[in-house]
């Protein structure tokens, strides 16, 4: 098995809309690992997607599950910037403003994004080679990302107890007795961070540890 230990940085600012509040659109300081896949182009989304559920798709993360690949979520190294904009689609006319309340999308909010220089960190685990680009795209405006990966050597302990400090989902790790957790909860599903967890685990080169057998369990 291949394990990379994946540092990404953000060359742009990025947003996902992880909570909306009146017109106030936030993005929380984290990566899930569905965005992931699909920003690493491990699995490929169609130009038009008409609000279908991509990742619950045969042709998406299922596929992952067939080949043995996994990323987990990215936790965000250090203090976490944000920035925050504003945006007016309003349109300049009497008549327009008279039926904006007839619109069902937002014409006029802000949004807080996470800002250019954040660093975070991630794990891809796979059973072959994989090919790794150095910059992807992420969020809604799809802002460009540099990522610098690092194969780590590995060991296998057995019916260990662990506290993994970095970003899980929870979904995806069920083989393991889950003990002690902080949740955050977003959506497609809730991530949990600072998780005790009871199972077999990687021990990488790098002190680490990550529950083993983790798949994408979408219809879970």
């Amino acid at each position: 098995m291949n394990i990379y230990e994946c540092i990404l940085e953000l060359k742009e600012s990025t947003y996902f809309s992880s909570r909306e509040i009146n017109n106030f659109f936030q993005t929380e300081p984290l990566i899930g690992n569905y965005a992931l896949c699909y920003a690493l182009s491990f699995c490929q989304s169609p130009y038009n997607d008409y609000g279908k559920v991509l990742y619950k798709d045969k042709e998406h993360l299922p596929k992952l599950i067939e080949k043995d690949i996994y990323v987990t979520p990215l936790t965000f190294i250090d203090k976490v910037n944000f920035t925050i904009t504003q945006f007016n689609g309003l349109g300049d006319g009497y008549f327009n403003q008279m039926e904006k309340a007839s619109w069902n999308y937002p014409q006029i909010g802000r949004i807080k994004m996470l800002s250019l220089g954040n660093r975070g960190k991630f794990y891809i685990i796979s059973k072959e080679e994989l090919i790794k680009p150095a910059y992807i795209r992420l969020g809604k405006f799809m802002s460009k990302a540099k990522v610098n990966y690092k194969k780590l050597k590995w060991e296998k302990l057995e019916l260990q107890t662990k506290t993994i400090p970095f970003l899980l989902n929870p979904c995806d790790i069920p083989e393991h007795e889950l003990l002690i957790y902080d949740m955050i909860n977003i959506k497609p599903v809730p991530l949990i961070k600072n998780a005790t967890l009871k199972g077999d685990f990687y021990e990488l080169e790098n002190k680490e540890y990550l529950p083993m057998n983790m798949k994408f369990r979408i219809d879970d």
